[in-house]
């Protein structure tokens, strides 16, 4: 069987040929957009999706329904795409630079404070809560909210982190920071929650240390040399 196109060329339809051609640069168009409209943290906020159908940091879908409408307004699920670039992004930034329960082993800020009491007394949530806002963040502040498991990352705001700190802080491992990246806030999921303020990691620590074991590696080849 031929297709509308061939169909139209055959009966020398010259009207369906010029309404084909203009299809087909419509799609050509959409396509050189969709090349130069590149994600990042500018844009980002525009590459969302609606509320999963499943589980996620903030509850059931049943939950999340029943938040009032401004707080779902603030509580954005960043899709397939924005998704996997905020977690490379987060990679390249080296903001974790330890193991989970060390997460900025390398001194990577200036300051890092902690907060441990996960008992679930109506006391504690409370405590987490004034620990949460007494944080020098700014309270309308958007921030990125990735669980360890790449599993519906959100954007949202300080303000919500606060409000839904017994949502957020239970049972997953997750990186909390904003577009400054100077700061960066970590739970981990055996109940201890790391902030970290005044970014002061240099990459190009990590780069001279490649650099020379690659030297290393290049003088000495008949040896095994770590991490190469």
């Amino acid at each position: 069987m031929m297709s509308p196109f061939e169909l139209t060329i055959r009966k020398g339809d010259k009207n369906g040929i010029v309404n084909e051609l203009v299809l087909l640069r419509m799609v050509a168009y959409i396509y050189v957009l969709a090349i130069i409209v590149m994600i990042d943290l500018t844009n980002i906020r525009n590459f969302t999706i609606d509320r999963p159908g499943s589980w996620t940091l903030f509850g059931s879908p049943e939950d999340f329904d029943n938040f009032p409408e401004q707080h779902r307004e603030q509580i954005l699920f960043l899709n397939k795409a924005s998704g996997k670039y905020i977690y490379d992004f987060v990679a390249s930034a080296k903001l974790l630079t330890g193991d989970l329960w060390e997460p900025f082993a390398k001194g990577n800020f200036k300051t890092v404070e902690q907060f441990s009491d996960f008992s679930g007394t109506a006391e504690s949530k409370q405590a987490l809560k004034k620990w949460l806002f007494n944080r020098a963040i700014p309270f309308k502040a958007w921030v990125f909210v990735l669980p360890n498991y790449n599993d519906y990352p959100i954007l949202t705001t300080r303000k919500m982190i606060i409000k839904y700190s017994g949502n957020l802080f239970f049972a997953d491992d997750i990186t909390i920071f904003d577009n400054s990246l100077n700061w960066c806030l970590f739970f981990y999921h055996e109940g201890h929650l790391f902030f970290g303020r005044d970014n002061v990691f240099d990459p190009s620590d990590d780069y001279k240390k490649m650099e020379e074991m690659n030297e290393r590696k290049k003088n000495f080849p008949q040896f095994k040399h770590p991490y190469l």
